[in-house]
């Protein structure tokens, strides 16, 4: 007697994260509901409601991208080729106060979500203004992320203040703490950007809730260098 299942993928390479990177080509994959069942020479031993021939195709688990500021689709192409603190300071960040509102970032991230899920990414951690926009435009996406709410020592497109871009982030994470694809998080934007205290001030909130707390380190060569001064690298007695 065969199993049940939803979808049955057949005929194709398969690829795992296994312990041993197991391959099986012909393989097979049986999916129930929002569960991979079986992975492997498994074909005979499931009845689907719907089989699909991949024809050889790989099949493998979806890639992550591992950092993202999604909604920054809708500024491709702004400033290219500077310096970071220029490009960030004299560009991006004017351009963000001035534009970015919640259905900016909708758009902005139902777009980056389209082009990753045909890069095969299902999964992103990001970081951005009205996060609430995000993990609504990626749970609508079927995709998974964590998703970090800014909080920054000035006023953002989101908040006039670092107390209210704290205050957002904790409303932010109690809205979406235990949602099945949205992991809420507070973001101090970078050391460059935060002080000490907000630093500190981001590590309770993520402490309190429980949850991960996303941010910028090393971004450029100078920046390395700046903040191992500033926080006083054994390496160089700063």
């Amino acid at each position: 007697m065969r199993l049940p299942c939803d979808v049955l993928l057949t005929n194709a390479h398969v690829l795992t994260m296994d312990d041993r990177f197991s391959a099986y080509e012909p393989g097979s994959v049986a999916i129930g509901g929002h569960a991979i069942l079986a992975v492997g020479d498994v074909a005979a031993q499931y009845e689907a409601n719907e089989t699909i021939d991949c024809a050889g195709r790989v099949v493998m688990p979806g890639l992550v991208n591992a950092h993202t500021h999604a909604p920054m689709t809708m500024l491709r192409g702004l400033a290219d080729d500077l310096r970071l603190d220029v490009w960030l300071m004299g560009y991006v960040m004017p351009v963000e106060r001035e534009f970015v509102r919640p259905d900016f970032v909708s758009l902005g991230t139902r777009l980056a979500c389209a082009e990753m899920i045909r890069s095969g990414i299902n999964c992103f951690a990001d970081m951005y203004y009205f996060e609430d926009a995000v993990a609504e435009a990626t749970a609508a996406a079927g995709m998974r992320a964590l998703c970090g709410q800014t909080v920054l020592k000035f006023p953002a497109p989101d908040a006039a203040s670092f107390e209210d871009s704290l205050a957002r982030a904790r409303e932010f994470i109690a809205r979406w703490k235990g949602h099945p694809l949205i992991v809420p998080a507070p973001a101090p934007h970078a050391p460059y950007t935060c002080t000490v205290e907000i630093l500190r001030a981001c590590a309770e909130l993520a402490s309190e809730f429980d949850v991960p707390l996303h941010t910028h380190l090393s971004e450029t060569m100078l920046k390395s260098i700046s903040h191992y001064v500033i926080t006083g690298c054994p390496s160089c007695r700063g």
